[in-house]
């Protein structure tokens, strides 16, 4: 794997549909690298690259609206990633019925989960992309999808669970969410037995796939079909 794949491995993120108005023309498109940055005051950031029309967009037109679809809009947002940014108004292209937002004039998209809007508080170049800085103005979320009472979503219908994007057309959905369980030990006794069991036990389960992976391939060597080494099983880690 390249280092500019690294990217990859942090894919499985919530799709982001961000919109945003110039001069009374509207535009929508999923941006892959958007997260919280601060919450008090409540900072939101989307990494954007200036080529792409969202970028000028956002920086004249200083401001920008996050909207998080469900599955319902799946082949949109493939679609809003692909069409060329020469159309004029893509998200009446697309044909996605929008709302008014409360405080600012980017439309809002109608097939969504959760939608926030943002004013442009700062922006910065970082490497081959511009990092914008949004300040949440308002937020708003469909209570079929998201549990107010926890601050989750609730994941108790597929119609109501946020679409996630896994990289080029793959997308999914969460399935479940579970609780994790910490045993209650002394800090000593930590440190004594270890910090999980539960993690010592499968490092023990992946140095025997190891091992395993290992002779079938000297064996293999032996016999003269050698192989590229496609494993997946994660690499015992050199000494210290």
């Amino acid at each position: 794997m390249l280092e500019e794949d690294a990217r990859r491995i942090l894919g499985g993120s919530p799709v982001a549909l961000v919109t945003t108005n110039w001069r009374g023309v509207g535009n929508a498109a999923p941006i892959a690298y958007v997260m919280p940055v601060s919450v008090n005051p409540p900072l939101v950031a989307v990494a954007v690259h200036p080529s792409r029309r969202t970028h000028d967009m956002i920086k004249f037109g200083e401001e920008f609206a996050i909207n998080i679809p469900s599955k319902v809009l799946l082949n949109h947002t493939q679609w809003l990633g692909m069409v060329s940014n020469t159309i004029g108004d893509k998200i009446e292209a697309s044909g996605v019925p929008t709302f008014k937002g409360k405080e600012i004039d980017s439309p809002l998209l109608e097939g969504c989960l959760g939608w926030i809007e943002c004013t442009l508080h700062d922006f910065y170049t970082m490497g081959d992309h511009t990092l914008f800085i949004g300040k949440v103005v308002s937020a708003q979320a469909d209570t079929d999808g998201f549990d107010f009472n926890t601050g989750m979503w609730s994941l108790d219908d597929d119609e109501y669970k946020p679409l996630m994007y896994l990289g080029g057309r793959r997308y999914s959905i969460l399935d479940d969410g579970f609780d994790s369980t910490v045993e209650q030990r002394p800090v000593e006794q930590m440190i004594e037995e270890g910090i999980g069991r539960e993690l010592e036990e499968a490092e023990a389960e992946r140095r025997i796939k190891r091992e395993e992976e290992a002779e079938r391939r000297e064996d293999a060597e032996r016999r003269g079909e050698s192989e590229p080494d496609s494993s997946s099983l994660p690499r015992e880690l050199p000494d210290a």
